[in-house]
């Protein structure tokens, strides 16, 4: 149930928006996971004919939500940026950790949903992957992928319900890839095991351009780095999502 929720709230921005056709400034607020996805989301984008659309990105590393809350240049680029979307992405860890860490991603979620929907933009929020191998700064919480990536996504979909706003589900596709093709799923990372390959930001913006922009990602060219097979692997999988 709640995973046709999500469907439903995506699909109703889409139909909204009518895609790419009326979504013309989006601004990404996170930190290095989205700033490795940058260079190939652009470049996908842009094969796409969708390179009328204005992106600006603020994305220092391991930023948190709070953070940006608290940073008045961020807020400033916020209110007065005219966006159509802004995309909000936490923290790698925070939002599945317990207690005020989880807290405080929720309480900034919150607070940016509220200031971003007074400008007349939509918050959109950025589910991310788990470690490849769990986190082992928190290995009793985090101790393997699998429990990493259910902690995200549940953290991620309590946000997102909690301020009816949409998510992209690139953490539910990162999953899915990891158990369909195991091989293809442990090359979704560098080598610390944590930020975006080329193939893994090939994965997030094949989604991204799906669920927020109404883009086929099948009509574009595999990125630089990733083989046309692998391409395939990873469509197959978005597609089915």
């Amino acid at each position: 149930m709640q995973k046709i929720l999500y469907i439903l709230t995506a699909l109703l921005l889409s139909a909204s928006l009518e895609a790419k056709d009326q979504i013309s400034r989006v601004l990404f607020v996170g930190n290095s996971y989205t700033g490795q996805v940058r260079g190939t989301f652009l470049s996908m984008i842009k094969d796409a004919g969708a390179d009328q659309i204005y992106f600006e990105f603020i994305t220092p590393g391991g930023c948190t939500l709070t953070r940006h809350l608290e940073n008045q240049k961020t807020m400033k680029v916020i209110k007065e940026g005219n966006w159509d979307l802004v995309i909000l992405q936490e923290q790698s860890q925070t939002p599945g950790l317990p207690g005020q860490i989880g807290d405080s991603f929720q309480e900034a979620a919150g607070e940016l949903c509220g200031i971003i929907r007074s400008t007349g933009a939509e918050p959109v929020f950025y589910q991310t992957w788990g470690r490849r191998d769990g986190d082992k700064r928190n290995s009793g919480i985090y101790p393997d992928y699998e429990t990493m990536q259910a902690k995200l996504i549940g953290a991620y979909s309590k946000a997102a319900r909690r301020n009816s706003a949409p998510m992209v589900s690139v953490g539910e596709a990162w999953k899915k890839i990891r158990e369909e093709f195991p091989g293809l799923g442990k090359k979704l990372y560098k080598a610390d095991g944590s930020h975006p390959s080329a193939l893994g930001a090939c994965l997030v913006s094949s989604v991204f351009m799906k669920e927020v922009f109404g883009i086929d990602p099948k009509t574009v060219e595999a990125p630089k780095g990733v083989s046309d097979k692998e391409f395939g692997q990873i469509l197959s999988v978005i597609m089915s999502l």
